[in-house]
């Protein structure tokens, strides 16, 4: 059965992972109650293995999920995954290497992606190299374009290993220090983040476009951003890199 695109699953999807991600953020760090963060993802965890719905799960939330859960075959293991991936943010600052942060890439976006498939009506066995792979990409141009807003919270995604290819340290980072040895480790991440993006669009067969246009379009837009964090040399300490309307109309349309 090939099932169309419903803008309301897919919303559904993206505000459950915005919540998760918002209980450990906002709650568990900045508001510095990482207790009854865990007990909204344990919650969570419980209604999506069939348990009951208690105070901690948002209804708003759950019951457009709910509903995307009932109409497509999605995997309630990825939203659960999901889960555990960004649970980490509540205990681990730093990542040693790029395979480590290739796996919390995984955890808090790739999942989506995996769930997204369902959605779209494609094979989440013959197209998982796709939305794993456009999820690990993705979530690095959000972790490149975010070095200063993590640093703040003492978090550091780059991989260590890297930080000391280029004779870097976390003071360096913490203290958003913007030097050519920060350029080139930046444009080594985004060197890597370029291959991802390119190993995933070419993931997807001709005949499965179409169905995936929704993933291809967020992928485009993405490397766009990519695009523009590299043209300004990897300033992003100074103003956040985003894209003009019409940077995302262009591409919408495929420019």
């Amino acid at each position: 059965m090939v099932f169309r695109t419903p803008p309301q699953a897919l919303a559904a999807v993206y505000a459950f992972a915005r919540e998760v991600d918002d209980a450990v953020d906002e709650i568990g760090l900045d508001g510095k109650d990482p207790v009854r963060a865990r007990r909204i993802l344990s919650a969570w965890r419980a209604v999506l293995s069939g348990g009951p719905v208690t105070e901690d799960v948002a209804l708003q939330v759950w019951r457009p999920l709910q509903r995307a859960l009932t109409q497509f075959p999605i995997d309630r293991k990825n939203l659960v995954e999901l889960i555990g991936g960004v649970e980490r943010d509540l205990t681990q600052t730093r990542y040693e290497t790029w395979d480590e942060v290739k796996s919390y890439c995984y955890g808090v976006a790739g999942t989506v992606g995996l769930v997204c498939l369902s959605i779209f009506g494609l094979d989440p066995v013959g197209q998982r190299e796709f939305a794993v792979t456009l999820g690990q990409a993705v979530q690095m141009v959000n972790i490149l374009r975010d070095v200063k807003v993590d640093a703040l919270r003492d978090r550091i995604y780059l991989p260590q290993e890297d930080l000391r290819r280029f004779n870097l340290g976390d003071q360096e980072i913490l203290g958003l220090i913007y030097n050519e040895n920060f350029r080139q480790l930046m444009k080594f991440e985004a060197d890597r983040t370029q291959a991802l993006f390119k190993t995933a669009f070419a993931a997807v067969p001709a005949d499965k476009r179409s169905s995936a246009r929704p993933a291809l379009i967020m992928g485009r837009l993405y490397s766009r951003l990519l695009n523009k964090i590299e043209q300004r040399q990897f300033q992003i300490f100074t103003q956040r890199p985003r894209l003009t309307l019409l940077e995302k109309i262009a591409s919408v349309l495929g420019g």
